[in-house]
């Protein structure tokens, strides 16, 4: 039987994981080598809701590697990328809390999966269009937009 680590949220909930998923956020590994692991790892950068998350996207790849070395010329790797596809398809707010998450635990495939979400979110949109998406809202007089676009206009093409 696989060794367990309990991980606390910032709101105090107790999540336990195999050993095997928790290494697949760096700083938890770190912590794990360091063996600072006897009472649990308090998280209090992260929620619940969040952390619960992050342990399902680590299961999920934890369980997607082994399959991988188990099955020769599987189709593993597109099963997973569906699976990551799916796995982003979240509110603003969870996306940016899994971001922040992913940056904090050290998890470079989730960093990268969610930040290439929110760029795909941004990609040919104008500027107007991205403010409103993410509820930016515009502190320039006319003047001050109206010189900024004259030095700049690459960014408003």
């Amino acid at each position: 039987m696989s060794k367990t680590i309990i991980l606390k949220s910032s709101d105090g909930e107790s999540f336990e994981v195999d050993e095997a998923v928790a290494l697949e956020c760096q700083t938890i590994k770190n912590m794990i080598e360091d063996d600072c692991t006897e009472n649990g790892i308090p998280l209090p950068n992260v929620n619940s809701a969040t952390l619960s998350k992050v342990i399902e996207y680590c299961k999920k790849h934890v369980e997607a590697s082994a399959e991988d070395k188990e099955m020769y010329g599987s189709n593993v790797d597109t099963e997973l990328k569906t699976w990551d596809k799916d796995f982003v398809k979240v509110d603003q707010p969870v996306l940016f809390d899994l971001i922040l998450a992913a940056n904090f635990l050290n998890i470079p495939g989730l960093l990268d999966l969610t930040c290439k979400t929110v760029a795909d979110m941004m990609r040919g949109k104008t500027v107007n269009e991205l403010r409103t998406l993410f509820n930016i809202k515009n502190d320039y007089t006319a003047e001050e937009e109206a010189e900024i676009r004259q030095e700049n206009p690459w960014a408003f093409e």
